[in-house]
């Protein structure tokens, strides 16, 4: 595999405010360090794999407001390739983020990104000949994320899929995956297996590979990651950070994740890139701009050792 990775996916304006504590029904309560980030999935593992070192196409939607053109200009200042990013006659995608203790509780509104249809794929089929990988989220249709997958592996392309946020899709879907990275959550909603120690875990790796995606990635939490290998399931832990903003982990795992595969490492090696650059990630708060790049990466590394995961055995 080589490095030029086209990403399909979403690109949001992220409204993120801090609290102590969720509010309840109908109560108001005090926040603090409110911020408008870019983000989204698309946009945020474009920006990971752009700072690891890859050549970065980005695929994805934009409004006509001053957040769409804010969005762009980060991306590109991030060393992600926008020109094939559309200018669409709709607000600029949106999350709403509260962080509270490090965690985050997130709503979306799509708008912009419902514009990727199966026939903006198809307008794009040359991109798909440029790439030697494909990365893909659920922030865009199902249909358009099928289109992709599909025209993906008519050109013998690399397809990597972060099933979330977590919804039902074809089960054909599956069998156009070469790697498939949930996170816990929606791991258990796709396979009814929650992985809540090390048999769960290995129980829901392969659930996922009964579906027909040729190899799974299964992200833990505090509890490391899962992955299959040709010698089974195996753990890694993480290395441990203060933890502030959660927020673009999972992306930026997944960025960390496929360069290290596209540099034909190790899946052990890279998961444990990808714990690393993760680690960084959520030690800052936004959500692109807390990635790390590839430098900081390995001074970690360097710096710190990785702890293993409870389950590992």
């Amino acid at each position: 595999m080589g490095k030029r990775i086209l990403v399909v996916g979403s690109i949001n304006a992220d409204y993120v405010i801090h609290t102590k504590r969720l509010p309840q029904l109908g109560e108001t309560i005090a926040g603090n360090g409110f911020s408008i980030n870019i983000g989204g999935k698309g946009a945020n593992q474009a920006v990971a794999l752009a700072k690891a070192g890859c050549e970065v196409r980005l695929l994805g939607a934009v409004g006509c407001d001053a957040v769409g053109e804010q969005a762009l200009e980060h991306l590109s200042a991030c060393g992600v390739d926008t020109s094939c990013v559309l200018r669409a006659n709709a607000s600029t995608g949106a999350a709403v983020i509260t962080v509270c203790s490090g965690d985050n509780h997130i709503i979306i509104d799509v708008g912009a990104n419902a514009c990727i249809t199966p026939a903006v794929i198809e307008q794009n089929s040359t991109l798909f000949d440029w790439a030697d990988a494909i990365v893909m989220q659920y922030e865009i249709s199902t249909e358009a994320v099928l289109a992709a997958a599909r025209t993906a592996k008519a050109k013998g392309k690399y397809v990597i899929l972060n099933p979330a946020p977590v919804k039902e899709v074809p089960t054909e879907l599956y069998r156009l995956v070469d790697l498939l990275v949930p996170n816990e959550f929606e791991a258990a909603q796709i396979t009814g297996i929650t992985p809540s120690d090390a048999h769960s875990a290995r129980r829901a790796v392969n659930a996922l590979l009964v579906l027909g995606c040729s190899a799974v990635v299964l992200t833990l939490g505090a509890n490391g990651s899962a992955y299959s290998s040709p010698r089974g399931v195996g753990f890694e832990g993480i290395y441990r950070t203060p933890c502030v903003d959660t927020t673009a982990a999972g992306d930026s795992f997944i960025g960390g994740l496929c360069t290290k595969l596209f540099e034909k490492a190790p899946i052990e090696e890279a998961v444990r890139y990808a714990s690393a650059v993760a680690a960084i990630t959520i030690s800052r708060t936004g959500a692109a701009r807390a990635i790390p790049t590839a430098a900081e990466v390995d001074w970690l590394m360097q710096e710190k050792s990785i702890e293993p995961s409870p389950w590992e055995i």
